[in-house]
């Protein structure tokens, strides 16, 4: 089987571009409030099974150097977005806060990290960084998932593009390298 790191690119460029359909045709719409959470969990599971399994997508996984994975959470910035949308009455105003500035925070820990010399003051800044990232979009879908319950719509900016893409396809997929860059820390 092929490892090559394109090949998983060209599988997540595929799996994005199904996200560009649902979100065109807004099908978020039509699922139940609490399926969303769901939705993004099963995504990351699936695809962190594959990613540290045995298959060769773990294979072109592992070979993506540690700062290339930092460099995709840069795509946090889009928390500045969220904070636009709620200045504008279309996102509400605990998703910006949370979500919105816990992206912001995560993609300037990730331009700290970037300039950082390998070693152990970065594989420390690493772990308490990767741990606020993941927790940050642990309490974002959270977020998403409780306002979607108790305020049906007013999460509907993320059931349509350019938006759908965060929770059928960045999300998933930074969650998920959170979840490799635990594994690649662990101890051998």
């Amino acid at each position: 089987m092929n490892s090559s790191p394109r090949l998983l690119l060209l599988v997540l460029a595929v799996w994005g571009l199904a996200a560009v359909v649902v979100g065109a045709v807004h099908l978020l719409v039509y699922l139940p409030p609490w399926t969303m959470p769901l939705l993004i969990g099963s995504l990351t599971a699936a695809l962190t099974a594959a990613a540290v399994g045995r298959g060769w997508l773990a294979q072109a996984v592992r070979a993506i150097g540690t700062r290339a994975i930092l460099r995709l959470h840069l795509l946090r910035f889009i928390g500045f977005y969220f904070i636009w949308l709620h200045v504008q009455g279309r996102l509400p105003q605990e998703f910006a806060e949370r979500a919105g500035w816990g992206d912001v925070i995560a993609a300037v820990g990730v331009l700290i990290l970037l300039v950082l010399p390998s070693g152990a003051g970065f594989d420390r800044a690493l772990a308490v960084w990767n741990w606020v990232g993941l927790m940050d979009l642990v309490l974002a879908v959270g977020t998403a998932g409780w306002l979607n319950l108790t305020r049906p719509g007013s999460m509907n900016e993320l059931a349509a593009l350019p938006l759908a893409l965060v929770p059928l396809w960045i999300v998933p997929i930074l969650l998920t390298s959170h979840l490799v860059l635990f594994r690649r820390s662990r101890p051998a």
